[in-house]
């Protein structure tokens, strides 16, 4: 968990086992850790809090330790955010830790979780019917840098080992309150199992264990099948296989959903298992076409042999932009450079980078998305064909039509950008004056 020399933030609330995690690691003498006490006041137990946040400063201050604190408006963000309290201040506690690390430098967080609390963890997510991952409890270490060193210790050998050195601590008031789920497990729902199995919290202890241990070979699978599904070149969605996704095991599939989600969103509190598996029955039924929609905004839109994860405002975006002379320019959705030669007939080496007749182009050039009427001569052809009816041959999903540049040159399609020409505008000479095109897209096209 900790090399030598190394910047380490240890959220401390001053209740036994933060301070004991402060007071261990102090000691760690032959490391030599750069440590940073950091308390965050919920604002919630007003004048009780603000004890524990001068207990927090005089006990770092007693070890030669840096303080940082911050006080934030629990409440007010558990109304905006839509949460429970208690999830609302655990995000604020994460997020104030990880404005310490990144002010600090610091390349760790420490969080004085213990055997207790994982055992805790995983009852209530049995109750709540989580999956392999929830019921993995609290990792040691997760995202890189944040570590649980007191994670196989008993809350009560920690107290013991407080009260041997002669340390105090606080108790915050709302550890007894019922009102918390978290607190009904601990003093309810644990003494009654206990009567079953008094070895209750190494038990579960041991089964998050190796529950992870299955959930860290399945999420590398995960990874390597994500990789084959999904079209990675955005990160604020994801484009995907129907066919590679219907072809993998369905425990994997719904774990590459709830993945895809999770990298976009960043949030998968208001997402179930009912909504994973929802969403897997619509990529696997015979309809052709359609979207289903998660909590928070979040769409799956499938179509001919693609599916994408998205936000559900992307599916719809229009734009329109005006190009005055050649060059290269970007926009939000693609970049485009424009560049005229003198061209030997060339022959186009792929569709995103295309040649047109100089004097069959006029500027300004519009460049715009998607309407129902748009019609162009496709190269090849000596007739007008509806753009709607060549999205259809070529079988390109409605969720992505909106998303192709039309470029415009005196009223007139010439392009179907990334995909077909028109005829008209091709070039059929030697040593013709010509423009190359070169379209590179931003988006899941």
């Amino acid at each position: 968990m900790l090399s030598s020399g190394e910047k380490v933030v240890v959220g401390v609330s001053g209740g036994a086992d933060s301070i004991a995690l402060l007071h261990i690691l102090s000691e760690l003498k032959d490391l030599n850790l750069d440590i940073t006490a950091a308390h965050l006041n919920h604002g919630i137990r007003a004048e009780a809090a603000e004890r524990d946040s001068e207990f927090v400063e005089r006990a770092a201050t007693d070890l030669g330790l840096r303080y940082e604190h911050k006080k934030v408006d629990t409440l007010a963000y558990k109304e905006e955010k839509k949460l429970s309290l208690e999830d609302a201040a655990r995000e604020l506690r994460y997020e104030f830790f990880d404005e310490v690390r990144e002010k600090l430098g610091a390349s760790k967080v420490a969080t004085a979780h213990t055997k207790d609390d994982q055992a805790e963890t995983v009852l209530m997510r049995l109750l709540r019917g989580s999956g392999l991952r929830g019921l993995s409890g609290i990792p040691p270490v997760s995202r890189g840098y944040l570590i649980r060193p007191l994670l196989y210790f008993n809350r009560s050998e920690i107290e013991e080992y407080l009260q041997s050195k002669g340390v105090e601590w606080v108790e915050d008031s709302t550890n007894t309150s019922l009102e918390f789920l978290r607190n009904r497990v601990r003093q309810e729902l644990i003494p009654v199992l206990t009567e079953y199995n008094p070895q209750l919290t190494d038990t579960l202890t041991r089964t998050a264990d190796i529950l992870r241990s299955y959930e860290e070979f399945i999420s590398a699978e995960v990874e390597k099948l994500f990789k084959e599904i999904f079209d990675e070149n955005s990160k604020r969605e994801f484009l995907g296989s129907l066919d590679a996704f219907r072809n993998s095991p369905r425990s994997l599939r719904l774990s590459c959903l709830r993945l895809a989600i999770e990298r976009m969103s960043k949030n998968l509190n208001a997402v179930s298992y009912t909504h994973v598996t929802a969403a897997d029955d619509f990529l696997l039924s015979d309809s052709t076409s359609g979207e289903i929609e998660f909590p928070g905004g979040t769409v799956i839109a499938k179509g001919y042999d693609k599916f994408l994860v998205t936000e559900k405002s992307r599916l719809s975006d229009e734009f329109s932009y005006v190009i005055d002379s050649p060059g290269k320019l970007s926009f939000p959705e693609f970049e485009v450079e424009i560049e005229p030669i003198i061209s030997d007939t060339p022959a186009s080496r792929d569709e995103k980078t295309v040649y047109f007749s100089a004097h069959s182009i006029e500027f300004p050039i519009q460049v715009r998305s998607f309407k129902p009427g748009d019609k162009f001569m496709p190269l090849g052809m000596n007739k007008f064909k509806k753009v709607q009816d060549y999205f259809t041959d070529v079988k390109l999903p409605r969720f992505l039509r909106c998303r192709v540049p039309i470029f415009i040159t005196k009223g007139e399609i010439f392009w179907i950008g990334g995909m077909r020409i028109d005829e008209r505008v091709k070039v059929k000479e030697p040593r013709q004056n010509t423009l190359i095109f070169k379209l590179v897209m931003k988006n899941s096209f």
